[in-house]
């Protein structure tokens, strides 16, 4: 077979760089005869991290994830590869993720204390509505902060004491080889993540039938099946970085369990949970998402 070239956009965060590079690097092992280059892009949400500016001001997710995907509209790159929680909920006609791989944990953690041991009155570093109205069913007395920036910024706002404890996805932190650097992981079970945290989306056009052949070996049909059920309840209920809403779906035995949250206009947390079939995740999805209705 002739050589092959296939052309990855990513962000350039370390973050983005380690998940790019381990998706290279696992389709260079899964096809010999391929040519993997990687192409930086800027992203709207990279540009307003900067100034910190509140993830709560923007609508509906996406702003960094757009101009990936405008650089695959217009053939610039083959693929985008995409933390899921990224993602809008609805995506651009003529663009799949075609392939989720393998999914990182998922849960939510907390670095420089714990929830129960942290004294009243101490800063939380977020930027997440989700995890601040879930912080306040628990912890009222605490005070929350806004915090944007890479794993490392925040780190570093941390440890320069801006902070008593700042709250992040397992996943990056796990990637990027941190995990000593978490002092409680939240039990998912009440601290439910938001819908995709964890997992990739491998984001290409609907027509590309060579790179949805060339990434299908590097799919994880039960990473699949869970997010697309998380993503259908996102989907349903028009989430969007202003509406704390969390979904996780997993399995128990051969079933897909599905929770999920959402906070009402009133300020009330309602909170559901789902058993469906894992080659029925959508259905799922909209399922709980009425339920919440």
């Amino acid at each position: 077979m002739p050589n092959q070239t296939l052309i990855i956009g990513t962000r350039g965060s370390a973050l983005a760089l380690t998940q790019t590079n381990a998706v290279a690097d696992a389709l260079r092992r899964s096809h010999k005869e391929l040519t993997v280059e990687i192409q930086i892009i800027s992203t709207r949400g990279d540009a307003t991290q900067a100034a910190n500016v509140p993830l709560s001001s923007f609508g509906e997710k996406g702003i960094f994830a757009k101009e990936l995907e405008l650089a695959l509209l217009s053939e610039e790159i083959d693929l985008a590869v995409h933390s899921m929680k990224d993602l809008a909920h609805t995506l651009p006609e003529g663009l799949v993720v075609a392939t989720v791989p393998g999914r990182e944990d998922p849960r939510d953690v907390l670095i420089g204390g714990t929830l129960s041991t942290l004294p009243s009155g101490a800063r939380v570093g977020t930027g997440s509505v989700r995890r601040r109205a879930l912080f306040i069913s628990r912890r009222p007395d605490l005070e929350f902060l806004e915090i944007r920036g890479n794993i490392d910024t925040r780190l570093q706002k941390l440890a320069d004491g801006g902070y008593d404890a700042i709250c992040l996805a397992a996943a990056g932190l796990h990637r990027l080889g941190l995990t000593d650097r978490i002092t409680e992981y939240l039990d998912p079970v009440w601290f439910i993540p938001d819908p995709g945290q964890g997992a990739l989306a491998l984001q290409t056009r609907e027509d590309d039938t060579r790179v949805r052949g060339l990434t299908a070996a590097l799919n994880d049909m039960a990473s699949q099946a869970a997010t697309l059920a998380e993503r259908a309840f996102l989907r349903e209920v028009g989430g969007s970085c202003q509406t704390p809403v969390g979904a996780h779906a997993h399995y128990d035995g051969d079933a897909l369990i599905l929770r999920a949250m959402i906070v009402t206009s009133a300020g009330r947390m309602l909170r559901a949970e789902e058993g469906g079939a894992p080659h029925m995740p959508e259905a799922l999805g909209t399922r709980v998402a009425k339920m919440l209705r």
